[in-house]
Protein backbone atom coordinates (compact mmCIF):
# COMPACT_ATOMS: atom_id res chain seq x y z
CA UNK A 1 0.00 0.00 0.00
CA UNK A 2 1.64 3.63 -0.84
CA UNK A 3 2.02 6.00 2.10
CA UNK A 4 0.93 9.19 1.27
CA UNK A 5 3.16 10.80 3.63
CA UNK A 6 6.01 9.05 1.89
CA UNK A 7 5.09 10.07 -1.05
CA UNK A 8 4.47 13.55 0.14
CA UNK A 9 7.68 13.74 1.88
CA UNK A 10 9.28 13.93 -1.44
CA UNK A 11 7.87 16.99 -3.14
CA UNK A 12 7.46 18.70 0.52
CA UNK A 13 10.67 17.73 2.61
CA UNK A 14 9.97 18.32 6.52
CA UNK A 15 12.60 21.35 6.92
CA UNK A 16 14.60 22.59 10.17
CA UNK A 17 12.58 25.53 11.04
CA UNK A 18 16.16 27.45 11.91
CA UNK A 19 18.30 26.90 9.46
CA UNK A 20 16.08 25.15 6.16
CA UNK A 21 18.17 22.04 5.90
CA UNK A 22 15.67 18.91 5.18
CA UNK A 23 15.37 16.44 7.93
CA UNK A 24 13.41 13.39 8.85
CA UNK A 25 9.88 13.25 9.35
CA UNK A 26 10.38 12.19 13.06
CA UNK A 27 12.67 15.45 13.66
CA UNK A 28 12.03 18.67 14.58
CA UNK A 29 15.27 20.60 14.12
CA UNK A 30 18.38 19.28 12.48
CA UNK A 31 21.58 18.04 14.02
CA UNK A 32 23.60 21.11 13.72
CA UNK A 33 21.33 23.18 15.28
CA UNK A 34 20.42 20.67 17.97
CA UNK A 35 24.17 21.27 19.17
CA UNK A 36 23.95 25.27 18.88
CA UNK A 37 20.98 25.63 21.57
CA UNK A 38 21.55 25.11 24.64
CA UNK A 39 18.20 23.37 26.14
CA UNK A 40 18.12 23.15 30.20
CA UNK A 41 15.35 23.43 32.39
CA UNK A 42 14.97 26.95 33.88
CA UNK A 43 12.76 27.25 36.42
CA UNK A 44 11.48 30.16 38.88
CA UNK A 45 8.58 30.84 41.43
CA UNK A 46 7.05 33.71 40.82
CA UNK A 47 4.05 35.15 43.22
CA UNK A 48 1.04 36.67 42.14
CA UNK A 49 -0.90 40.10 43.24
CA UNK A 50 -2.55 37.80 46.09
CA UNK A 51 0.55 36.05 47.05
CA UNK A 52 0.01 32.71 45.86
CA UNK A 53 3.29 31.68 44.20
CA UNK A 54 3.83 28.92 41.94
CA UNK A 55 6.71 27.68 39.65
CA UNK A 56 7.51 28.98 35.82
CA UNK A 57 9.72 26.44 33.32
CA UNK A 58 11.03 26.90 30.46
CA UNK A 59 14.10 25.14 27.69
CA UNK A 60 15.78 28.33 26.56
CA UNK A 61 17.38 30.97 27.90
CA UNK A 62 16.36 34.20 25.86
CA UNK A 63 19.67 34.44 23.73
CA UNK A 64 20.89 33.51 20.51
CA UNK A 65 19.66 31.70 18.50
CA UNK A 66 16.38 31.27 20.43
CA UNK A 67 15.96 34.74 20.20
CA UNK A 68 16.21 35.39 16.89
CA UNK A 69 13.86 32.26 16.27
CA UNK A 70 11.02 33.61 18.78
CA UNK A 71 11.26 36.97 16.82
CA UNK A 72 10.47 35.25 13.79
CA UNK A 73 8.11 33.20 15.30
CA UNK A 74 6.11 35.82 16.69
CA UNK A 75 6.37 39.22 14.49
CA UNK A 76 7.37 37.10 11.12
CA UNK A 77 4.69 34.17 10.89
CA UNK A 78 7.10 31.72 11.24
CA UNK A 79 4.36 29.42 12.60
CA UNK A 80 7.00 26.31 12.19
CA UNK A 81 8.83 26.87 15.10
CA UNK A 82 5.97 26.10 17.00
CA UNK A 83 6.80 22.45 16.60
CA UNK A 84 10.33 22.22 18.58
CA UNK A 85 9.25 25.43 20.75
CA UNK A 86 6.25 22.56 21.89
CA UNK A 87 8.15 19.16 22.35
CA UNK A 88 10.89 20.90 24.20
CA UNK A 89 8.60 22.65 26.98
CA UNK A 90 7.06 19.08 26.71
CA UNK A 91 9.92 17.11 27.86
CA UNK A 92 11.06 20.08 30.50
CA UNK A 93 7.42 19.42 32.35
CA UNK A 94 8.05 15.65 32.03
CA UNK A 95 11.02 16.22 33.93
CA UNK A 96 9.52 19.05 36.16
CA UNK A 97 6.20 17.66 37.05
CA UNK A 98 3.92 15.09 36.92
CA UNK A 99 1.94 15.94 33.75
CA UNK A 100 -0.30 13.24 34.24
CA UNK A 101 -1.78 15.21 37.04
CA UNK A 102 -2.20 18.68 35.00
CA UNK A 103 -6.04 19.10 33.88
CA UNK A 104 -5.58 21.25 31.04
CA UNK A 105 -3.32 23.82 29.16
CA UNK A 106 -4.31 27.18 28.51
CA UNK A 107 -2.48 30.27 27.09
CA UNK A 108 -1.83 33.80 27.60
CA UNK A 109 -4.17 35.73 25.88
CA UNK A 110 -4.09 38.38 23.18
CA UNK A 111 -6.64 41.68 23.14
CA UNK A 112 -8.45 41.06 20.15
CA UNK A 113 -7.32 44.16 18.31
CA UNK A 114 -3.83 42.85 18.67
CA UNK A 115 -4.75 39.06 17.69
CA UNK A 116 -6.53 40.68 14.49
CA UNK A 117 -3.40 42.45 13.63
CA UNK A 118 -0.62 39.61 13.88
CA UNK A 119 -3.36 37.12 13.04
CA UNK A 120 -2.44 34.61 15.40
CA UNK A 121 -1.55 34.30 18.97
CA UNK A 122 1.66 32.53 19.94
CA UNK A 123 1.30 31.19 22.63
CA UNK A 124 -1.74 29.60 21.56
CA UNK A 125 -0.39 28.06 18.69
CA UNK A 126 2.55 26.35 20.68
CA UNK A 127 0.35 25.57 23.80
CA UNK A 128 -1.68 23.56 21.44
CA UNK A 129 1.04 21.63 20.28
CA UNK A 130 2.26 20.82 23.54
CA UNK A 131 -1.27 19.51 24.32
CA UNK A 132 -0.54 17.62 21.36
CA UNK A 133 2.50 15.77 22.37
CA UNK A 134 1.22 15.43 26.46
CA UNK A 135 -2.64 14.78 25.77
CA UNK A 136 -3.58 16.86 28.03
CA UNK A 137 -6.42 19.27 26.86
CA UNK A 138 -6.16 22.27 26.01
CA UNK A 139 -8.46 25.01 26.63
CA UNK A 140 -9.14 28.61 26.19
CA UNK A 141 -9.88 29.85 29.91
CA UNK A 142 -8.95 33.53 29.75
CA UNK A 143 -9.25 36.95 28.02
CA UNK A 144 -7.57 40.27 27.66
CA UNK A 145 -10.36 42.85 28.50
CA UNK A 146 -7.83 45.97 27.60
CA UNK A 147 -5.57 46.67 25.54
CA UNK A 148 -3.01 47.78 27.16
CA UNK A 149 1.24 49.07 26.43
CA UNK A 150 3.52 46.69 25.05
CA UNK A 151 5.33 45.30 28.24
CA UNK A 152 8.61 45.91 26.72
CA UNK A 153 8.38 49.67 25.86
CA UNK A 154 7.88 49.95 29.87
CA UNK A 155 10.27 50.82 32.28
CA UNK A 156 10.23 47.93 34.65
CA UNK A 157 8.45 49.68 37.77
CA UNK A 158 5.53 50.61 35.09
CA UNK A 159 5.36 46.94 34.29
CA UNK A 160 3.53 45.19 36.87
CA UNK A 161 0.84 48.13 37.10
CA UNK A 162 0.55 47.71 33.17
CA UNK A 163 -1.02 44.30 33.87
CA UNK A 164 -3.48 44.54 36.79
CA UNK A 165 -7.12 44.06 35.55
CA UNK A 166 -6.28 43.62 32.19
CA UNK A 167 -7.08 39.82 32.13
CA UNK A 168 -10.60 38.20 33.15
CA UNK A 169 -11.66 34.15 33.64
CA UNK A 170 -13.99 33.26 30.43
CA UNK A 171 -15.90 30.87 33.00
CA UNK A 172 -14.37 30.07 36.38
CA UNK A 173 -16.48 26.50 36.09
CA UNK A 174 -13.56 25.77 33.48
CA UNK A 175 -10.54 26.21 36.19
CA UNK A 176 -12.38 25.34 39.54
CA UNK A 177 -10.24 22.71 41.27
CA UNK A 178 -7.79 22.57 38.20
CA UNK A 179 -4.19 22.44 37.64
CA UNK A 180 -3.62 24.33 34.93
CA UNK A 181 -0.50 25.22 32.66
CA UNK A 182 -0.05 28.10 31.21
CA UNK A 183 1.89 29.43 28.30
CA UNK A 184 3.36 32.12 27.05
CA UNK A 185 6.39 33.18 24.93
CA UNK A 186 9.16 34.44 27.10
CA UNK A 187 9.78 35.39 30.99
CA UNK A 188 11.20 38.44 31.35
CA UNK A 189 9.83 40.36 35.11
CA UNK A 190 6.80 37.70 35.39
CA UNK A 191 4.69 40.35 35.25
CA UNK A 192 1.84 39.34 32.77
CA UNK A 193 2.61 35.31 34.23
CA UNK A 194 1.70 35.90 37.34
CA UNK A 195 -1.11 38.35 36.80
CA UNK A 196 -2.49 35.33 34.68
CA UNK A 197 -2.05 33.39 37.33
CA UNK A 198 -3.32 35.37 39.50
CA UNK A 199 -7.26 35.10 37.90
CA UNK A 200 -6.72 31.58 37.57
CA UNK A 201 -5.87 31.17 41.42
CA UNK A 202 -9.18 33.85 42.18
CA UNK A 203 -11.30 31.57 40.15
CA UNK A 204 -10.75 28.69 42.46
CA UNK A 205 -7.73 26.54 40.25
CA UNK A 206 -5.84 24.43 42.77
CA UNK A 207 -2.59 24.67 40.94
CA UNK A 208 -1.14 26.56 37.99
CA UNK A 209 2.48 26.15 36.60
CA UNK A 210 3.95 28.36 34.07
CA UNK A 211 5.23 26.86 30.84
CA UNK A 212 7.39 29.77 28.57
CA UNK A 213 9.85 28.86 25.53
CA UNK A 214 12.66 31.12 27.21
CA UNK A 215 13.89 33.09 30.27
CA UNK A 216 15.06 36.21 30.62
CA UNK A 217 17.54 35.18 33.39
CA UNK A 218 19.65 38.52 34.42
CA UNK A 219 15.62 39.70 34.65
CA UNK A 220 14.34 41.34 38.24
CA UNK A 221 13.23 39.14 40.27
Amino acid sequence: MINLKSILSIFFPKRCPFCGEVIATNKVICKNCEKKINVKAIKNTLTTRSGRRFLCIAPFAYVEPIRSAIHDYKFRGAKSFAVPFGRYISDILRETVDTTKMDLITSVPLHKARKRERGFNQSEIFAREISRITGIKYVETLKKVKNNKVQHELSLDQRAENVKNVYAVLDKTLVEEKRIIICDDILTTGNTMAECANMLFKSGAKEVIGATIANVENRRK
